[in-house]
């Protein structure tokens, strides 16, 4: 038996095929539901490498591709056009880098795709750097989350953070990218997009005043004036900035300090 063959079949036991025949009723059962188990997690792995057979239009500008169940406005160009601008901000931007973006539009669909954040705006996965928007009007600039306030954003923000998440990951690797706490990853793309779903003036009123709100929209906002504080205020670049990563207290309160100091 050759090398290859072994390979092959080692890999088929592995996923339930190629084994010993079951020799009981319940054997029997247990190994069929253990392959068609087998079966559905190999698509869901393919629809999520390639899920632009669920997504019948399409869009590029500019190495950006947006997929959508729905005819894509004229404003769809000039949409991506905002948001490359935005993520080119990014010191880790990687010129002639492609992305791919998926516009949902259905709650449930997202949820496939997004199973562990279905209240998000969007998410990007690992590896492919696929990115998934719950729903979006391009001709408007808007993003829409489920969540039950703060839900809305522009879409062109959503997309360079999304974009942002695919640089760090490319910029410190998958692993240490995964890792990094949220208030670098997402903080950080906040940034870049230059928004956050929290009001400003709100966000920025209760920091002063030693208030928070538990929403994950406040936290985002937070990340995002952590982050800024580091680069704006302290000249920080991102290496620099990641360095701080245990220093999430310290960060915060200098923050929060600096916030104080510059209220009108």
């Amino acid at each position: 038996m050759s090398r290859a063959t072994q390979i092959g079949l080692t890999i088929a036991g592995v996923f339930g095929f190629k084994r010993a025949p079951a020799r009981t009723p319940l054997g029997r059962v247990a190994r069929n539901s253990e392959r068609a188990l087998t079966i559905v997690c190999l698509l869901y792995l393919g629809l999520l490498c390639f899920p632009q057979v669920m997504f019948g239009y399409n869009v590029t500008e500019k190495g950006v591709t947006v997929y959508s169940r729905a005819p894509l406005p004229p404003e769809a160009t000039a949409r991506i056009d905002e948001a490359v601008a935005l993520a080119g901000r990014s010191e880790l931007a990687v010129p002639g880098r492609t992305e791919r973006i998926f516009v949902c539009g259905n709650p449930w669909l997202f949820r496939i795709f997004a199973p562990l954040s279905s209240q998000s705006f969007a998410t990007s996965w690992p590896v492919t750097d696929n990115i998934f928007l719950a729903a979006a009007d391009l001709e408007k600039n808007v993003a829409r989350s489920s969540a039950p306030e703060h839900n809305q954003r522009s879409f062109s923000g959503v997309a360079a953070h999304e974009i942002c998440h695919g640089l760090i990951r490319h910029r410190v690797g998958l692993l240490r990218g995964i890792r990094l706490p949220a208030w670098i990853s997402e903080g950080y793309c906040d940034y870049i997009a230059h928004e956050s779903s929290f009001p400003e003036d709100v966000g920025t009123k209760m920091l002063r005043e030693g208030r928070e709100d538990a929403s994950p929209s406040f936290h985002y906002f937070l990340y995002r004036q952590m982050v800024r504080h580091l680069i704006d205020d302290e000249h920080l670049s991102f290496d620099q900035v990641v360095a701080r990563a245990a220093q999430t207290a310290q960060v915060k309160a200098d923050t929060v300090a600096a916030l104080k100091s510059q209220q009108p």
